[in-house]
């Protein structure tokens, strides 16, 4: 039974969600705190052990999901588990506590973003690689149902010449959701950036080195969604992602993966090319819509 670690995030949607997903939950208690509510269980892990700077909030969690130990400082998880997740508590800061885990040599998730500093995120890939430590950051779209249906399907309509990818929220912090689901479907290979909207209402037009360009679109005030629109020389395909269970799960699968086998299930590269691609675009609208090349 692999031991897991939650180091903050506690009052937060992802560290319960995970927690409902690896330990399951008391019901009564979920429903009547505003948890998830997740029908997932993995098997072969449980969350022992759980930080967060409000003491209270880790204590609920635990309770709620039969976490055994509540620390009163993260470091206590080294040599008690066999990895980490840094968990997603919105300030985007919480990368900055990955550092020990990583000069440990833990396997280390860490969540959406890895961070909003291109230089931070890069130290963070060097830490890791340095202690050898197992390292992985997404987002959870990356392991969608509806994105795996597509790319089993990928073939029939062609080559990929362009298209949309669409969500609400910030730029940075939300609009990872919309660039990772488009680029586990199109590629890798960004060479520039052009974000010809506005603070609130990014419009980045994405260019690959081979010459093919696609949209981000990130709206602070649209719904909810998660939308993609690809457009190849067969055919077209929509995808809408809606199935969160799912996600998170097989999210959590690859992490497991990677705490058993020391291996990340994708290139680092691949999270610092998505990072420096967001950072970029929320640069480019700031200088008036410039021109920002990622090299």
């Amino acid at each position: 039974m692999l031991k897991i670690g939650i180091v903050g995030g506690a009052k937060h949607w992802h560290t319960r969600s995970f927690s409902e997903i690896l330990n399951g939950y008391d019901e009564n208690l979920a429903r009547s705190n505003g948890f998830p509510l997740y029908r997932t269980r993995l098997e072969g892990a449980r969350v022992t052990h759980i930080w967060d700077p409000e003491t209270g909030q880790a204590e609920l969690v635990a309770k709620t999901c039969r976490i055994d130990n509540v620390l009163s400082s993260m470091e206590e998880m080294i040599g008690r588990v066999d990895g980490v997740i840094i968990s997603d508590d919105t300030t985007m800061q919480h990368q900055k506590r990955a550092f020990p885990f990583l000069e440990a040599g833990l396997p280390t998730f860490i969540d959406k973003p890895l961070s909003p500093s291109i230089e931070e995120a890069q130290l963070i890939v060097e830490t890791a690689r340095k202690h050898n430590a197992p390292l992985m950051s997404c987002s959870a779209l990356r392991y969608a149902r509806e994105v795996e249906a597509f790319l089993a399907e990928k073939e029939k309509i062609g080559e990929i010449l362009t298209g949309i990818s669409v969500c609400s929220g910030d730029l940075v912090f939300y609009g990872v959701h919309a660039l990772e689901q488009l680029y586990v479907c199109v590629g890798g290979g960004v060479e520039s950036v052009r974000n010809v909207g506005e603070k609130g209402r990014d419009m980045v037009i994405i260019r690959m080195r081979d010459g093919r360009r696609f949209v981000l679109t990130v709206y602070r005030d649209i719904h909810y969604l998660f939308h993609m629109s690809l457009y190849g020389t067969r055919g077209w395909r929509e995808v809408r992602v809606e199935d969160s269970d799912y996600f998170y799960s097989n999210m959590l699968r690859a992490f497991l993966q990677m705490v058993e086998t020391r291996k990340p299930p994708f290139p680092p590269e691949e999270t610092l090319e998505i990072i420096k691609t967001l950072v970029l675009g929320k640069r480019s609208a700031e200088n008036g819509g410039t021109v920002l090349r990622l090299d």
